[in-house]
């Protein structure tokens, strides 16, 4: 079974991008969301297996707040993207409960990597704590 991938980015040019690697890359896309409320929409009624998630969203929420909520209410693996390098983001983005922290740009292979180590760290550490 293919793993099922929401993307949440309000950049239509990176959304794009990231479409195309997850359709080459043997995962399934099941929604793009441009901000925080569109992806809890979804999340609510689907079961993707995995979110990336841009930390800098244009809405009222940004991504690291949407990834606590992810985490409070549906207990789902994410994976922070941002083009932001700088020391103070990648600090804070660890502190959540991301599975992983990507800088744009993106190569396919490493997106790829990445989330099917945040899925199976993820049902293991589901697991351990059953």
């Amino acid at each position: 079974m293919r793993p099922k991938v929401l993307i949440v980015e309000d950049d239509m040019m990176m959304r794009t991008i990231f479409e195309l690697y997850i359709q080459q890359s043997d995962l399934e896309l099941i929604g793009i969301a441009t901000n925080g409320k569109e992806a809890l929409n979804i999340c609510q009624n689907t079961s993707p297996d995995i979110l990336l998630i841009d930390i800098h969203l244009d809405d009222e929420m940004n991504g690291i707040e949407l990834g606590e909520i992810i985490t409070e209410k549906f207990d789902l693996p994410y994976i922070f993207i941002s083009a932001d390098p700088n020391t103070e983001i990648i600090e804070m983005a660890a502190k959540q409960n991301a599975y992983g922290f990507l800088l744009k740009p993106l190569y396919k292979n490493n997106l790829k990597s990445t989330i099917y180590f945040a899925i199976a760290k993820h049902k293991n550490n589901s697991k351990q704590n059953s």
